[in-house]
């Protein structure tokens, strides 16, 4: 097995698959970071809270030569204007009266959902943005704001809760982890097929189990490796782009992080070796990597999960226990990993991590048992 092991190890370093996707991951996490610097600038704040202004005036109220209409104007020349359009629509005129008529009515009717409407997307728009004060202070006076008051939130935009929420974040909850390592892991086990590698071996029974193992030992390897890479390639990126940590993650919970993100890469990257050698196809293992890997389908599957649980409420308590689930909450919790509750009726009082390592080892497990069992005895 070891022999094999630094064989694949050897084609891998001198192949150009190994190390494309190894950029593909710099690439993204050097994009990350620039964007998030380019979105924390003064520049782009005081861009972005100048067309803020703008839509509050025109959403707020009618400009006139009056000026600027309060709520209950503005309304009630919506509604007015609502009902002519709809008394257009029907064939009959309404005189001047009517429409005052119906424009109060219908101002009086709807006043208190406009209210809420109008609290609803300053919340939306305060959520969209990582200061809620800055966009306070842009409604009440936007010209009274100063460069300092865009330098200090940008500042405080350009300090991060820890590295581990930093890596946890960009690569782990977005699913670019696990789709490089199923994308590589299923384009080098189909070569064993495609270029005839595997028939050069002997496959008695024990040659079997040697060469299955060492490929899910493989697999683990490609997992560590490109975690290696996402995390230094973060860590340098959001640096240079003048990011830095509230705290810094202790040693013990950046290594559970780690390790956890590391299971589930594995993971994933198991599933797609199945995959692979169920069908003899690269095509079959590039596809499940890219819909699966990338936690598409986890996603959608958690919502017919979810949606089917309001009627069947066990169906809706599977969703935590997904992958796909489990690789977000590692990504959303990645430095308070053992302080959150599992989210999930068996585990209420157990950690989150104790959830992830549960279904990560049971996937690792289940993928293991199709390996050394119906896969094995396929002819190669």
């Amino acid at each position: 097995m070891f022999n094999l092991l630094k064989s694949d190890v050897y084609r891998l370093v001198h192949g150009k698959m190994f190390w494309v996707a190894a950029i593909v991951l710099v690439a993204l996490s050097a994009l990350a970071a620039g964007m998030m610097h380019w979105v924390s600038s003064p520049e782009f704040l005081r861009m972005t809270a100048t067309s803020f202004e703008m839509t509050v005036n025109v959403s707020d109220g009618v400009t006139g030569g009056a000026g600027v209409l309060g709520e209950g104007d503005a309304g009630a020349a919506n509604a007015s204007a609502e009902a002519a359009a709809a008394a257009g629509a029907s064939g009959r005129g309404l005189s001047l009266d009517e429409l005052d008529t119906l424009g109060a009515a219908e101002a009086a009717g709807s006043a208190e959902s406009e209210e809420d409407s109008m609290r609803d997307d300053e919340t939306a728009s305060d959520s969209a943005f990582a200061s809620s004060e800055l966009w306070d202070l842009v409604a009440d006076n936007p010209e009274a704001l100063s460069d300092a008051d865009f330098e200090g939130v940008s500042r405080d935009m350009r300090t991060l809760a820890s590295p581990a929420d930093m890596l946890g974040d960009m690569a782990v909850s977005g699913g670019a982890l696990a789709m490089v390592v199923s994308l590589v892991t299923a384009l080098f086990l189909a070569q064993d097929f495609s270029m005839r590698f595997a028939r050069n071996l002997v496959m008695d029974r024990r040659g079997r189990v040697r060469y299955y193992g060492e490929k899910l030992v493989l697999v683990g390897f490609l997992a560590a490796f490109y975690l290696a890479v996402a995390a230094l390639a973060g860590a340098a990126s959001f640096a240079a782009a003048g990011f830095t940590y509230a705290a810094a993650s202790p040693l013990g919970d950046l290594a559970l992080f780690l390790g956890l993100a590391w299971l589930l890469a594995f993971a994933y990257g198991c599933t797609t070796a199945v995959i692979v050698w169920a069908t003899r196809s690269a095509g079959a293992g590039v596809a499940w990597a890219l819909v699966v890997g990338s936690g598409i389908a986890g996603s959608l599957l958690g919502q017919v999960l979810l949606l089917l649980g309001r009627g069947v409420p066990w169906i809706g308590a599977l969703e935590p226990w997904t992958l796909a689930s489990c690789m977000q909450n590692v990504g959303n919790h990645a430095s308070t990993l053992l302080a959150t509750p599992a989210a999930a009726a068996p585990l209420t009082m157990a950690p989150l991590a104790v959830q992830v390592l549960i279904v990560g080892g049971v996937a690792v497990a289940l993928c293991a048992a199709l390996t050394f069992g119906p896969l094995r005895k396929r002819d190669l």
